[in-house]
């Protein structure tokens, strides 16, 4: 995929995510990417490795800074701690969007993940986006995968763990992409 692709569908992203009223940090976004390669296959060719905070692309964050520098995106500062800044799209981000390789039924569906999504907080996130990545590892059995889970994030409990591997089955039941193979 070409640059320019990669910043349309990154601009798109951050616009589904500001309409969905979600905080829209650097977190929401990598979550988004993630499952939106994950469940739809969009086919946006970041690499995600599991890091600190779970699925984590670099090449990702590299087109964050590009899509700031820019001007496709602003940073708005936290407004006291613990949070982040948050990225909201610009004028200009219209313009890009108009770059991003996905057809409208698919914008549609990126759309509806950015509504479940965004509204989550990064802890929640960070446990739903690893919960899949650890269903993607092919554990056997709901046991193991939820050691795993609690294996990498200790500080989760396993009530938590199980819900997320639930809502994991659930978007991956919901969001089975038609076009897939």
């Amino acid at each position: 995929m070409k640059e320019s692709q990669r910043l349309g569908l990154l601009s798109l992203i951050v616009a589904r995510l500001n309409g969905a009223k979600s905080w829209t940090g650097r977190m929401h976004i990598h979550k988004l990417i993630y499952f939106a390669q994950e469940l739809l296959h969009v086919q946006s060719n970041y690499e995600f490795v599991l890091y600190q905070r779970g699925p984590y692309s670099f090449d990702l964050d590299g087109d964050i800074r590009s899509l700031r520098s820019i001007g496709g995106v602003e940073i708005r500062p936290a407004p006291a701690p613990p949070y982040g800044p948050s990225y909201v799209a610009t004028s200009f981000a219209n313009a890009l969007i108009q770059l991003s390789p996905v057809d409208k039924e698919m914008e549609q569906k990126l759309t509806e993940l950015a509504q479940l999504l965004g509204p989550k907080t990064a802890r929640e996130l960070e446990l739903l986006a690893t919960t899949h990545y650890v269903v993607d590892e092919g554990h056997e059995s709901d046991k193991d995968i939820v050691e795993r889970v609690l294996s990498l994030k200790p500080q989760f409990d396993k009530v938590d763990a199980e819900k997320a591997l639930v809502e994991v089955r659930q978007l991956q039941k919901e969001f089975m992409w038609a076009g897939q193979a």
